[in-house]
């Protein structure tokens, strides 16, 4: 007993004989396994026309009716022609456009003017010293004396260094020292630009910044001790109107080398008293 087959579902058993399905048997109540199929399938030469004018919206929602239809060819969705006022609106419409609704945003359409804007270039700083490295430990004594004392790169008598500048100011303000800080100052540090490592006035600025954060609890100018070459030689380097060269100062040689050498403590002491105290 043999049936004829839709078309849908002769295409069915076209394209499961192309997978290697051989026979397709349908069993519902009026029919039996033994039943044999047949039906006519129609090959049109491209199934599935493809129009490459068509927007991808309508591609996709094509694409979505043909899975739901199953095996049905494709058909193409209507294109649809706009007239050319729509296509390109003119200059002239513009403004019933605008007008047809209170919410449309009107831009401003004149053209944009550029101003030339000069860029004022700092000159090179024309401040010279001959130091570029600096590492000093700073000591901030009873809000009146500040000690500035090179040391070593590699530094390791902080402790030995403190008590010396402890002992230092006692002597030199007369009174127990009861309130102090100490801290640690390094050029260049962290900064690893060439660029900036010959900027001299990059050095004053950094360490005059530091000086001012030790010094903002002063109620009066500081007595300032310069210990050591190097930071002697920095602060003579500084411009004539810099702050650090209004402050009475003594120079005497580091704390570390009066650690070292006692002798040297003598002159030191006379050097601070003459010139801080005269």
């Amino acid at each position: 007993m043999s049936r004829e087959l839709p078309p849908q579902q002769a295409f069915q058993t076209h394209c499961l004989a192309q997978m290697g399905v051989v026979s397709w048997l349908s069993i519902e109540k009026s029919d039996s396994a033994t039943d044999s199929v047949s039906g006519t399938v129609f090959m049109p030469p491209q199934p599935w026309p493809i129009d490459v004018a068509v927007e991808q919206g309508v591609s996709s929602q094509a694409s979505s009716d043909a899975y739901s239809t199953g095996f049905q060819a494709a058909v193409p969705p209507p294109v649809v022609t706009l007239t050319p006022e729509e296509k390109e609106p003119l200059v002239h419409n513009l403004r019933e456009q605008l007008n047809a609704g209170p919410e449309i945003i009107v831009e401003d359409l004149q053209p944009i003017e550029e101003l030339a804007v000069d860029i004022v270039i700092e000159p090179k700083s024309n401040v010279v010293s001959q130091i570029t490295h600096l590492d000093i430990r700073a000591y901030a004594l009873s809000n009146k004396l500040l000690i500035l004392s090179d040391v070593p790169q590699v530094f390791s008598q902080a402790e030995d260094i403190e008590r010396l500048a402890l002992k230092m100011g006692q002597a030199l303000l007369k009174k127990p020292i009861d309130e102090w800080q100490g801290s640690a100052f390094s050029w260049p540090g962290q900064l690893r630009n060439p660029y900036f490592l010959n900027r001299t006035d990059w050095l004053f600025g950094a360490l005059e910044s530091y000086v001012g954060r030790l010094v903002k609890d002063f109620p009066d100018a500081p007595l300032l001790v310069l210990a050591g070459a190097k930071v002697a030689q920095l602060v003579e380097d500084l411009p004539a109107d810099n702050v650090l060269k209004q402050y009475p100062t003594a120079r005497i040689v580091s704390l570390p080398e009066l650690h070292r050498i006692p002798e040297l403590r003598k002159e030191a002491w006379e050097e601070m008293q003459s010139t801080l105290f005269s």
